[in-house]
């Protein structure tokens, strides 16, 4: 019977709650954090962001309290001390059949009806679905930095980019300007090439508040100050990298791998505390015993008491209560039944994302970015040899520039599609996270 291994249990609060999860999680949190101005990667994004963010400070004091509430429970019940000055006309109260008189007694209650070993059982299993709630609130907030990471890298690609489009569009703005002045250009190529101009300053204005944007939100996740502007490791706007390599696992490994997912194992524990509340609720109809000694300290005289009590009529309050408790325990196995399902249809979407991500990007970058590249090495030839005019050249740097745009987003698509993927089947930088003893 799984309620004996908890029964009168009472392990230490910190030993208990530095389980190999939170002890995996305290090693994150008690990295150190690098400073503004230095690189950061992804990883240690997280890193910080564990540490410092305050959902992980709420989760970890309420994995606390339900644990308090647990060893609470996990006890025999007190043992009541008393003592009584009796002084009157009266002798009930006494022991000796005195009018005065000072007694001492202790009493005590035994669960002999389980009512309270099942009420420290249900405590448990409480405290270890918030355990794995909290391991889950882990793995959406780490799912939420990377995505802010990745997004704020993408942003500053793409205002590396737009700063680079303009610099490009004035030096041929400059290029013209001087051809017309030796009478080599026609006037309306310098009118075209201020408007290339004026559209890449736009574009420029606009990826710089999309950074502004995007910093603003990766530093609320990892909770530094507003002002701070991040350096990030990894550089979107190069396109002369490769694209990265992921292995995908088939549905069915993944599926395999999302089974040990907290928000599954919090579900099952959910049901677990639902059974607990059924058990104590039936418990209810049968008596514990109540112990009680009482000394007279004047005349050295004894009394022992055992009672048992237990309800005759309790008018339906008590079937009333244990078919609650038979409902929440339905309600809580629907709900397990739906995590179950959600977590199978987020793996399902997640593989899909991942799969579509990374065929998109590959054929993005063969079939539209390569080929931009060289269309726009064709007409910067033929402009300089003067077989063509800048309208070609202008034609192809919007080209280019829209090609380059479109594949950061595409690798955007393929790190936010893996962050999806990872957070799906509970993975998480926290090795064995919601891994409980």
């Amino acid at each position: 019977m799984r309620t004996k291994q908890w029964q009168y249990r009472v392990p230490s609060i910190l030993a208990s709650i530095c389980s190999v999860g939170l002890l995996s999680l305290t090693s994150i949190l008690s990295a150190q954090t690098p400073p503004s101005q230095a690189p950061i990667t992804v990883d240690e994004a997280v890193k910080i962001g564990l540490k410092r963010n305050p959902q992980i400070a709420a989760g970890l004091a309420g994995v606390a309290s339900s644990l308090a509430t647990y060893h609470s429970l996990g006890v025999p019940a007190p043992i009541l001390f008393g003592a009584s000055q009796v002084q009157g006309t009266s002798t009930a109260p006494t022991l000796t059949g005195d009018s005065v008189d000072t007694i001492v007694d202790l009493s005590g209650t035994i669960d002999t009806s389980g009512q309270r070993r099942y009420q420290a059982a249900n405590a448990n299993a409480t405290y270890r679905a918030t355990h794995y709630q909290f391991f889950e609130t882990v793995i959406a907030l780490e799912q939420q930095i990377r995505d802010g990471y990745w997004t704020l890298a993408a942003s500053q690609a793409q205002e590396r980019i737009a700063q680079e489009s303009l610099n490009e569009a004035k030096r041929v703005y400059d290029l013209t300007v001087n051809q017309e002045k030796a009478g080599a250009s026609p006037r309306g190529d310098v009118i075209r090439s201020s408007i290339d101009v004026a559209n890449a300053k736009q574009a420029f204005l606009t990826a710089q508040g999309a950074t502004k944007s995007a910093q603003i939100a990766f530093n609320n996740l990892i909770a530094a100050p507003q002002g701070e502007i991040s350096v990030l490791s990894d550089n979107l706007a190069d396109d002369s990298k490769p694209l990265p390599k992921f292995e995908l696992p088939s549905i069915n490994d993944l599926n395999k791998q999302a089974t040990q997912r907290p928000l599954i194992k919090a579900s099952d524990e959910q049901v677990h505390a639902a059974s607990y509340s059924v058990r104590q609720a039936e418990a209810s109809r049968m008596p514990d015993l109540n112990l009680s000694y009482q000394r007279s300290v004047r005349q050295q005289s004894d009394a022992v008491t055992l009672s048992l009590s237990f309800p005759f009529f309790d008018f339906g309050g008590i079937s009333h209560t244990v078919r609650a408790a038979k409902e929440s325990r339905k309600q809580a196995e629907a709900q397990k039944t739906q995590a179950e399902q959600q977590v199978a249809q987020q793996v399902s979407q997640a593989h899909s994302d991942l799969k579509i991500a990374i065929e998109s990007a590959a054929s993005y970058r063969t079939e539209i970015l390569e080929p931009s590249i060289k269309l726009l090495e064709i007409a910067k030839l033929g402009y300089q040899q003067g077989a063509t005019g800048i309208l070609p050249v202008i034609d192809a740097e919007s080209t280019i520039r829209n090609a380059r745009v479109g594949y950061i987003a595409s690798l955007l698509a393929i790190y936010k599609a893996q962050d999806e993927l990872q957070a799906a089947i509970g993975k998480s930088s926290v090795a064995t996270v919601g891994k409980l003893h």
